[in-house]
């Protein structure tokens, strides 16, 4: 049974409506599951909230973040290791089953008399391992679409899973609030006291993914009349040779980061810094050209390249919500972790209107419109956050909720600008976009704790709070350089390539 593109480009589905229905519904049941323990999984505001109470730094509270978009570039490694169509729901299995053992790991280590720095590493270390599992989980999803639905009908999926979808995040944020304690709309929740709260947060997410896990094995897949075979290794030696150096690259900036930096710091600790920022620098470099290397097929696609550019600069928003979070002390006048649930009650929420609207228009207008409304709406949360204090801060949350929909229209510009053949390795490359943005990340805690060192002071703000409006301002302007890039540049109506002859 091959794939095939009708007379005017659209890519159809051999699958009947009742089978394509099935597993329109069963992509936003996997989905709601992903959101319904979005606490954990969105790594991020519960993460930097939880190394906050371990005493750590900004950057450090920045790193579970960063390493999860840093990680993203496995599922392009995953795509290799198992390309053949029929071991789609084998792979959408282990991705969540590898998620949900990493969650009760966490939270058995949180239960432990180990010391504050192994917990802060195993929190690092599970974002890490959601960055490569769980975005290969969503590549598989987004493949298993594309296979087993028309195009003409993914306005429905996407209406159902990221419109009814959230409101499982909501639910998942009401008990994240329970737990950790707080005000919710005029409502007091003591929380558990600490560890026990973030023990069961964690571990709650344990059976949730094992649900994903069964459910993904419920899909119909239509069979192809040629398996595509495991590529040489000599095809993969960008991702082989980029991997190693982009996690090296976030190693050595970090441990560079970290290094003494008081007055009686030796010439020689200062020489190690240098060095090790160096290395990291360059480490970066090297995996960047790499991962060109291994992509350079996509990239000279013109609407692709330019699609990669714009997915990149406005994906910088995404690892803006640690330092949201931690801006709380501030803006709100108590720890971060008090406020973790009721944000993320927001962020959701916010995406339950967002999501189902956006899905409707995107019936009636074109993949272009999905991705300029969304990255406006990132910039709007920005421009909230610089602007505003006290619990009207709050509303960032839900705005900047709303507009990471742009990490669903992204990718969907990209399909439909992909061949049925290259799904898989354009999928993977999607997830792959978040790589470029994880330094961001780390940049924006290093401008909080930069401005903080100096002691720099402006407009009434002491030196913390300059320090995250800054960090602030520098998401809104990439976020604004992908707007641009889009709206004068990509084509509002992409089409796949025709198959060579």
């Amino acid at each position: 049974m091959s794939d095939s593109l009708s007379a005017d480009g659209l890519q159809t589905c051999s699958l009947t409506w009742p089978q394509q229905r099935w597993n329109l519904i069963l992509f936003a049941l996997c989905t709601g599951t992903q959101y319904l323990a979005a606490p954990v999984l969105y790594v991020g505001i519960t993460q930097a909230s939880l190394c906050d109470r371990l005493g750590a730094d900004a950057r450090t509270s920045n790193l579970p973040g960063t390493l999860f978009f840093a990680m993203t570039a496995m599922p392009a490694l995953i795509a290799w290791l198992s390309p053949r169509v029929s071991s789609l729901k084998r792979n959408l299995c282990l991705c969540y089953g590898t998620s949900a053992l990493m969650l009760a790991t966490l939270a058995v280590t949180l239960a432990s008399p180990a010391s504050n720095q192994v917990k802060l590493a195993m929190i690092v270390l599970q974002g890490g391992v959601s960055g490569a599992v769980m975005p290969a989980a969503i590549a598989f999803l987004w493949e298993v679409m594309g296979r087993g639905s028309d195009e003409s009908r993914r306005g429905l999926a996407l209406g159902l899973a990221f419109g009814a979808g959230p409101l499982l995040a909501v639910l998942g944020s009401l008990g994240q609030t329970a737990l950790l304690g707080g005000d919710l709309f005029g409502l007091h929740f003591d929380g558990l006291p600490y560890p026990t709260n973030f023990i069961i947060l964690f571990g709650a997410g344990t059976p949730i993914m094992a649900l994903a896990a069964l459910l993904s094995q419920f899909f119909v897949i239509s069979p192809v009349e040629n398996e595509p075979s495991r590529e040489p290794l000599a095809s993969v030696i960008g991702l082989l040779i980029g991997l190693p150096l982009m996690f090296a690259a976030v190693t050595l900036m970090h441990f560079s980061a970290h290094s003494p930096n008081s007055m009686s710091e030796t010439t020689s600790s200062a020489f190690q810094e240098n060095i090790l920022q160096r290395l990291g620098y360059l480490s970066a470099i090297g995996a960047a050209l790499a991962f060109v290397y291994h992509f350079r097929e996509i990239l000279q696609q013109r609407v692709l390249l330019l699609a990669t550019l714009v997915t990149i600069l406005v994906y910088a928003g995404n690892v803006i919500p640690s330092n949201m979070n931690l801006y709380s002390t501030e803006a709100l006048g108590d720890i971060p972790e008090k406020y973790a649930g009721v944000q993320n009650m927001l962020r959701f929420s916010f995406k339950v209107v967002t999501g189902a609207t956006l899905g409707w228009v995107l019936t009636r207008t074109n993949p272009r419109i999905g991705i300029l409304a969304t990255s406006s709406i990132f910039l709007v949360a920005q421009i909230w956050a610089m602007f505003v204090t006290g619990p009207w801060y709050l509303v960032a949350f839900g705005i900047h909720g709303a507009g990471e929909l742009v990490g669903v229209y992204a990718p969907n510009y990209i399909v439909s600008a992909s061949r049925r053949d290259q799904l898989r390795r354009n999928m993977a490359f999607v997830t792959m976009l978040m790589v470029p943005a994880a330094p961001a990340g780390y940049l924006y805690g290093a401008i909080v704790d930069g401005v903080k060192q100096a002691g720099w002071t402006a407009f009434g703000m002491n030196s913390t709070a300059l320090g995250f409006r800054l960090s602030f301002l520098v998401c809104g302007l990439l976020i604004l350089s992908g707007i641009i890039l889009a709206l004068v540049l990509l084509p509002s109506k992409p089409r796949p390539e025709p198959l060579p002859q």
